[in-house]
């Protein structure tokens, strides 16, 4: 895994070193940014299943404003602190060690709005369709902001108040992008 593009551009991430973490591709990171382009220019971004970092790092090293990453496993909260080493330190970021619906009432209550927010749960957890739930009620999602749902291409999710933007698959995998309007 690398960072695709920006002032990071080249550098290289470490990977999963626990079962159960399935980054996101190089393919569908890049596809992923050149689909929302300048929309990442000075963004809040919000990383709730963070993994590696790897989409957070690539939105700090494309010029996003700031990144919230959220991951509930400890291993990956080390692989993200990891990756993040070569960071410069005035990039703006935090990272929530909690799970998805916690890091989402905390930034609730903490009157935060995201201009882009990307979700790749777990596949088997089934905390999808939930989770997309609590960003409306939460009203976490900017107007006119950027949801980013990963997920198996047989899945049908619950888009809630948001509207289908696009959707594109990539082999077993598809992206689909909400916009709040």
């Amino acid at each position: 895994m690398r960072v695709i593009t920006g002032k990071y551009r080249g550098r290289s991430l470490n990977g999963p070193k626990h079962q159960g973490l399935r980054p996101t591709s190089d393919r569908v990171r890049e596809s992923l940014f050149n689909i929302i382009g300048p929309k990442i220019n000075e963004a809040a971004v919000l990383d709730l299943f963070a993994g590696t970092g790897a989409i957070g790092i690539e939105a700090l090293s494309r010029g996003a404003n700031s990144v919230v990453f959220n991951d509930h496993n400890q291993q990956s909260i080390k692989l993200i602190k990891k990756n993040l080493e070569f960071v410069d330190p005035n990039d703006q970021y935090r990272i929530l060690h909690t799970s998805a619906a916690n890091a989402l009432e905390i930034l609730y209550r903490e009157g935060l709005k995201f201009d882009i927010i990307f979700l790749d749960p777990p596949f088997a957890a089934g905390i999808l369709d939930d989770t997309i739930k609590l960003i409306a009620d939460y009203h976490l999602l900017q107007q006119d902001g950027i949801l980013i749902v990963e997920h198996p291409k047989k899945l049908t999710i619950d888009v809630n108040q948001f509207q289908v933007a696009k959707v594109r698959n990539y082999g077993d995998v598809s992206l689909t992008l909400l916009i709040n309007q």
